[in-house]
């Protein structure tokens, strides 16, 4: 099946009607229209609805839509993946949610470069459903994820238990920064802390909250990891009788056999997992 199909199949149901598509698309509706129709006359049924309101999914357009967005995906993946790099045997394909991108992303990418100098390496940042469905579909080899989705097929493995604990500025503790960690953090910290569920300044990105912090002063939740070296030079003090909060991080992969790149990339995760290692993100606010 021609890919485009697929691709204008998805813009329809993003749009809610044949003639946005054709605008988003940059083609006609009629040729938004000849494709649907030649999709439908493959799958042998009707995808949409159409009355003047729109294109509204069918059962069977609802069934269609997850296939159809593996299809792109994987379409995706092998434009990416192929041909290989010249001079490498394979390319390792991962992701990971965006507060993981410094420190440990950072370091897996820099330590496979460095040890699997026969394998192209390619990183993306997402939304961690997002990549547990490229995971799934094949268009990732690994995603490192905080709340992993179970999965016939999918092997989940908790590769790092961390804590969330309160920290403040020692030059200026206030305001309180409400950095958002995900649902169940969310759910826990409005729990324990409802004085502060509806903070001031609110970031969703930890790496982002960490460098106000450090810049402009307050106070918020922080991986250990990430702001031990701040606690250890006085820069950074934790909050008194603060609670913390448990966070665990997960890699969601295939099942691959030994002496892949994805069975060396794992490896290399674990080792540095296991290392005493600076997570401390800083941007020169430490020499």
């Amino acid at each position: 099946m021609d890919v485009e199909l697929a691709r204008t199949f998805l813009q329809v149901v993003k749009s809610g009607s044949l003639v946005a598509a054709a605008t988003q698309l940059h083609i006609t509706q009629t040729a938004v229209t000849a494709r649907i129709k030649n999709l439908e006359s493959q799958l042998g049924c009707r995808l949409f609805e159409r009355n003047k309101a729109g294109a509204k999914l069918t059962a069977d357009g609802e069934k269609f839509l997850g296939y159809a967005g593996q299809l792109v995906q994987t379409w995706e993946a092998a434009r990416r993946n192929l041909p290989l790099p010249s001079g490498h045997d394979d390319v390792f394909t991962f992701g990971a949610e965006a507060s993981l991108a410094t420190p440990l992303v950072l370091h897996w990418a820099a330590r496979m470069r460095r040890d699997m100098t026969n394998y192209g390496i390619r990183a993306e940042l997402g939304d961690g459903s997002a990549l547990q469905q490229k995971v799934r579909s094949g268009a990732l080899d690994a995603a490192l994820v905080y709340e992993p989705e179970y999965a016939p097929g999918i092997q989940v493995e908790q590769v790092l238990e961390e804590k969330l604990i309160q920290i403040c500025a020692v030059h200026s503790p206030s305001p309180y920064v409400y950095v958002d960690w995900g649902p169940e953090f969310r759910r826990q910290h409005d729990a324990a802390l409802p004085e502060h569920a509806r903070g001031p300044l609110y970031f969703n990105l930890g790496p982002l909250a960490l460098q106000y912090i450090l810049q402009f002063g307050g106070s918020g939740y922080f991986r250990t990891r990430v702001v031990s070296l701040y606690l250890d030079r006085g820069v950074m003090e934790r909050v008194r009788d603060a609670p913390e909060f448990s966070y665990p991080i997960y890699l969601i992969y295939l099942p691959t056999a030994a002496g892949t790149a994805v069975d060396a990339a794992l490896r290399i995760l674990r080792q540095i997992v296991a290392e005493d290692a600076d997570w401390s993100q800083r941007w020169d606010y430490l020499t």
